[in-house]
Parts: C-alpha cells; sequence; structure tokens
C-alpha cells in the first residue's frame, strides 16, 4: 500500500468511526424514548428503529476493526529505515485509539441502558408480588414469563396479561443489548490483543533482523581475513619458490665451475 493509498484509507476509517460515534447518541437517545414511552406500540416503533441502528453499527465497528488490523499488519513489514514509518504507525495508533474509545463509550451507555430497564421490570414485579424475595427476584429476572406470580395474574385480569407482555419484552431487549455488550468486549480485547501479538512479530523481526546483520558482519571480517591469510600464504609461496630458484641457479654454476676446472686440469 502506497503513502497515498494508506492516507485516503486512514480517511476513510476516521470518517466512518465519525459515523459510528453519531449513531451511539442516536442509539443512547432512543433508548432513553424507551424508557419513558407510554404504551406498547410506541415501544415497539422505537425499538425497531433502535435495532436497525445498532445493527448497522455493529456491522462498521467489525468492519474497521478489521482496517485498522490490516494496516498493522502493513506497517510491520516496513522497515523502521521507511521514511513514511513514523506517519504510519502514528496514524494507526491514532485510529486504534479512537475507536477503542468508541468501544468503550458504546459498552458504557448500554451497560446503563440494562441498568434502568432492569430496575423497571423489578419495579413491575414488585406490583405484582409486592413481598418477593430477592432469590424470587432474581429468578423472575432469569426467565419473567414462568414465574406462578404471573401465571395466576393471568387468570385474574387482562391487566396482568398486558404488564407480562410488556415484562416479556423488556426482558428479550436486555438479553439483546447484553449480547451486545459482551461483542463490544470482545471486539476491544481482539483490537490490543492483535495488536500486541503483532508488536512481538515485530520485535521478533528486528531481533532476527539484527541477529542476521550480526552474523553477515561476522561472515564479513571472517572472509577478510581468510583474504589476508590467502594473500600471506600466496606470497610465501613465490617467496619459496624464487629461494629455491636461487639455490638451483647457485647449484647450476658450481657444477658447471667444476666441470669446466676439471676438462682444464686435463
Amino acid at each position: 500500500m502506497n503513502i497515498g493509498t494508506f492516507l485516503n484509507e486512514t480517511a476513510a476509517i476516521e470518517k466512518n468511526i465519525e459515523t459510528i460515534h453519531a449513531n451511539i447518541a442516536r442509539i443512547q437517545s432512543l433508548q432513553s424514548n424507551i424508557l419513558v414511552a407510554t404504551s406498547t406500540n410506541e415501544v415497539d416503533a422505537i425499538s425497531h428503529e433502535r435495532n436497525r441502528l445498532m445493527g448497522d453499527t455493529r456491522q462498521l465497528l467489525i468492519e474497521n476493526k478489521d482496517r485498522i488490523k490490516q494496516i498493522e499488519y502493513e506497517n510491520a513489514k516496513l522497515p523502521k529505515s521507511d521514511p513514511n514509518y513514523g506517519l504510519r504507525t502514528q496514524r494507526h495508533g491514532f485510529l486504534r485509539e479512537k475507536l477503542s474509545n468508541i468501544l468503550n463509550e458504546y459498552r458504557g451507555a448500554e451497560d446503563g441502558y440494562i441498568k434502568h430497564q432492569t430496575e423497571r421490570t423489578i419495579r413491575q414485579y414488585k406490583i405484582v408480588n409486592p413481598n418477593a424475595t430477592q432469590q424470587e427476584i432474581d429468578d423472575y429476572m432469569s426467565s419473567p414469563s414462568g414465574q406462578p406470580v404471573f401465571q395466576q395474574a393471568l387468570l385474574r385480569t387482562g391487566e396482568a396479561r398486558d404488564v407480562l407482555d410488556q415484562v416479556k419484552k423488556r426482558h428479550n431487549d436486555i438479553k439483546r443489548v447484553e449480547e451486545t455488550v459482551a461483542e463490544l468486549a470482545e471486539l476491544f480485547k481482539e483490537l490490543y490483543l492483535q495488536v500486541e501479538a503483532q508488536d512481538q512479530t515485530i520485535v521478533n523481526i528486528e531481533g532476527n533482523a539484527t541477529e542476521t546483520a550480526t552474523k553477515l558482519e561476522k561472515a564479513n571480517e571472517d572472509l577478510g581475513k581468510a583474504r589476508l591469510s590467502a594473500a600471506a600464504a600466496r606470497k610465501k609461496k613465490w617467496i619459496c619458490l624464487a629461494i629455491i630458484l636461487i639455490i638451483l641457479i647457485i647449484i647450476a654454476a658450481v657444477v658447471a665451475y667444476e666441470i669446466v676446472k676439471s676438462r682444464n686440469q686435463k
């Protein structure tokens, strides 16, 4: 990815994060309206819009988490000597932090909504069963429609049936939002766990590069020594050869002299 493509990609991700932030603000507003809605139809209409927006936001979060991860992988391939290395790592860190802040903000908002919905549901339960124990409340929150107190009330009044219907919807809503919170926590974990793993990869790459450079330097040093040794050996060989030739010449001269001297004496 060249620097122009890289900058376009980071700008697109940043724009998407702003869209996610706006979506979260809208989701919070819709959930506030759900909490104060006075009719089932109103709750259903608001919940429908909220659920659609939550689905869109979920897709954006996953998509942009993956795109930030891809940038990280691309950066890991670059040597630190690359002229754009600093810019690339700075932009990656900025986007990672911005997305993680959004995840935390969204998770906090959903935790608050779950708390308010749970409190309202418990209040409704206590209207039907004012003497409820904490164990009964806990059992009710885990499975509201299966509680005997509501089954008995259903036989008495139509109003109880309406309350039970609302309770079921709130219970399902709480479960849906709890799943969203769990997924947000997982996305946050993935974002940083993958970064840590990649950081370790970078460390390993740098360590291997340093080790390779050290070995290469040592090999060059040994090769230099070998070349010097070879040159010295060749020099010694030529010196020895020259000495041998000189000795042979001297011997030949002495032999020739003795032969000539012997002939003259005859």
